[in-house]
């Protein structure tokens, strides 16, 4: 088997230091005054675009506790990507499958960083190819065609509400729609787990790019869900998808 180049060895134990400068020696020949010009350089990269994508759970946890996860993050996680805009994905991956919670933690800590993720991701998420709509559409007549990037999600704690003035929230299932407005800012709305079903059928039934009316994908989640023929629930379906097409989260009806 032939060996490595020098080179090589070399780029490995440079970029293995200034990751984990514990574990890792630097390079022979290279002082540690401009080591440390680097390892700050990478590592202060990094935090900047985490505390970008998470400010309120920076603000949160302390400068001390953020920079100590920060770090484990930088040290130990393998990123599947090299691009910036990917670091806040990578860093949810580290916090759902590696980190380990001290007690001083809040319980809410990932839903909070999860919540902050999907408000950058709606914001910078590429839309998909543009289809014709009609935005006047009955919506209950028409396929209806959603927000280009919109997002539902059931969470244990109020996310939405969490900030440095109100950091100990009790539990409380909070179903939020996070969703790109007309304008390409980010707006989101209250839900809760059954309108979230209803956002999960439209989201399939585009994807499928299937022909089913809103009316008909309603009565289908109210069958489902052992509803069918109570009225009082077909005319809160109707309000909902008609107070979603004037918020924008459905956009209009397939042309």
């Amino acid at each position: 088997m032939s060996q490595q180049p020098d080179f090589i060895k070399i780029q490995q134990e440079f970029a293995g230091h200034i990751k984990n400068p514990v574990k890792t020696a630097r390079p022979k020949d290279v002082d540690d005054r401009h080591m440390k010009i680097y390892r700050d350089l990478f590592f202060n990269n990094v935090m900047g675009f985490l505390g970008g994508a998470f400010p309120v759970l920076a603000e949160i946890i302390g400068e001390q506790r953020w920079t100590e996860i920060g770090r484990d993050f930088f040290s130990r996680h393998n990123s599947k990507t090299p691009y910036f805009l990917e670091i806040s994905r990578e860093f949810l991956a580290y916090l759902e499958h590696e980190f380990t919670a001290k007690k001083s933690d809040p319980a809410y800590l990932y839903e909070l960083a999860h919540y902050e993720w999907l408000e950058l991701y709606v914001d910078v998420e590429p839309e998909a190819p543009s289809i014709e709509v009609d935005s006047k559409a009955d919506i209950l007549a028409s396929i209806a065609v959603l927000s280009p990037v919109v997002e539902g999600f059931l969470y244990q704690y109020p996310v939405h509400q969490i900030s440095l003035e109100n950091s100990t929230p009790d539990p409380k299932q909070s179903a939020l729609i996070v969703y790109r407005k007309r304008d390409d800012s980010v707006g989101f709305v209250e839900s809760n787990p059954f309108t979230l079903q209803l956002l999960a059928l439209l989201k399939q039934q585009e994807l499928k790019q299937g022909e089913i009316t809103g009316e008909q994908l309603l009565l289908s989640l109210l069958q489902q869900a052992g509803l069918e023929g109570n009225d009082a629930a077909y005319q809160g379906g109707i309000e909902i998808l008609k107070y979603w097409q004037e918020l924008g989260i459905i956009i209009g009806g397939r042309a």
